[in-house]
């Protein structure tokens, strides 16, 4: 990569200098792309589809990092089994769970501390496409996990009662999933959960999970042991020491990391998109380049005649090269203002993975930001700078005689 940019800035330098100290007219450029309409929408518009691909791509990851990243609190830690990743493969005995309710650093509020004791399992729910299932994570917390969670709303009916098979859903997941309007009943666990209330997670990680009561829970599935423990601290300074203070404790053998840090983790979860996407990106962008390439081929071979008479004004072989370079940056910034205004199309979509961590679904929406759109934009102009190199090198180097010919 650092040889890429060692190779283009030099020369985008030198493009930019002969526009201005030598310029051959960017105005016959334009002419001339308009002159064949038809290879040039064509070869814009392959362009285009991989320029939106390109940017869907890069919002996929995007949508689903910012589901994670915005999850989590600085001055909240999560309390795990030591080497354990994640939550679901965590047990926390009920007697360490006592001992970390009783620390001093952990911060309260008026109904009392800040500390919740969860459970999470995952099950399987049907799709409301009727296409097949997919796995869910389902969260049992305290009444105290709630409050700790302000990004989370309720925006519908009401919170779970503690002790009672109740479920609060995000609404996020009623379009993907059957069964989870307000009122609708569930059946897992043995038991059967009826939504109370449906809640807005802002876009993180908690849309992806239905919540009801630990104790609930842990009776359903037949639990004697929690999975994970949410601590606030009295503030974001002391999480390294409420850390080290437990990991000093024989007793526990527990590990503690900032929420922010365990959910950026997470983010491994669309690995496979980025795998994927970027292999798709780079199949479409050969292909792309190649089409550029043989557009400005054309392009020469029609204009040989135009060359020679550049050449007989007194245009010298690097600005013609420079000014065929140029009008291949014009047809591929064309396709990459198709291709950005087309990605515009799936930003705020709904969509869904597989965190392969905990096998279950992550929901997250497309995210189109302006970074984003100006990534595609550049990523265009990168291809019009490898599809019109060899052309316009071409075009610099016809022999006067033979372009004068036009042979």
């Amino acid at each position: 990569m650092a040889l890429l940019y060692v190779i283009l800035v030099p020369y985008l330098a030198w493009l930019i200098w002969a526009a201005i100290r030598y310029p051959v007219p960017l105005s016959y450029n334009w002419r001339s792309l308009w002159q064949r309409k038809v290879s040039t929408c064509s070869t814009a518009g392959a362009i285009g589809v991989v320029v939106a691909i390109f940017v869907v791509v890069l919002s996929l990851d995007q949508g689903l990092s910012r589901a994670f990243v915005s999850s989590g609190r600085s001055d909240q830690a999560i309390v795990i089994r030591t080497n354990s990743r994640v939550e679901l493969s965590s047990t926390i005995e009920r007697d360490k769970m006592r001992i970390l309710k009783t620390s001093p650093l952990v911060a309260e509020d008026a109904t009392g501390p800040l500390i919740s004791s969860e459970c999470v399992v995952v099950r399987s729910l049907d799709k409301a496409d009727g296409n097949g299932t997919a796995n869910v994570s389902v969260r049992g917390l305290e009444p105290a996990g709630i409050r700790m969670r302000d990004q989370v709303k309720l925006v519908e009916g009401r919170w779970i009662a503690p002790g009672l098979n109740e479920m609060v859903v995000p609404r996020r997941m009623q379009s993907r999933f059957a069964g989870l309007r307000l009122g609708q009943k569930q059946t897992f666990g043995g038991r059967t959960w009826e939504v109370v209330g449906v809640f807005d997670g802002a876009g993180s990680a908690f849309d992806s999970e239905i919540w009801v009561d630990v104790v609930a829970l842990m009776q359903a599935y037949k639990r004697t042991m929690f999975s994970s423990a949410l601590v606030r601290l009295r503030s974001a300074e002391q999480v390294p020491g409420f850390a080290q203070m437990v990991d000093q404790d024989k007793r526990l053998k527990l590990e503690v990391r900032a929420e922010p840090e365990y959910y950026a983790d997470q983010t491994e979860a669309g690995q496979p998109i980025r795998i994927l996407g970027n292999l798709i990106t780079v199949i479409l962008t050969v292909g792309a380049i190649f089409a550029a390439m043989n557009t400005m081929y054309a392009s020469v071979a029609s204009r040989t005649q135009e060359i020679g008479t550049l050449r007989a004004l007194g245009f010298r072989q690097h600005e013609i090269m420079a000014s065929f370079q140029w009008e291949a940056l014009m047809l591929c910034g064309l396709g990459g203002v198709a291709g950005v205004l087309l990605s515009l199309g799936f930003n705020g979509i709904q969509t869904g993975a597989t965190n392969f961590q905990t096998f279950s679904d992550v929901s997250f929406a497309f995210l189109i930001t302006p970074a984003l759109m100006a990534k595609g934009l550049a990523f265009s102009l990168f291809m019009g700078l490898a599809g019109g190199g060899l052309p316009a090198w071409r075009a610099s180097r016809i022999p006067l005689t033979e372009a004068m010919k036009g042979g």
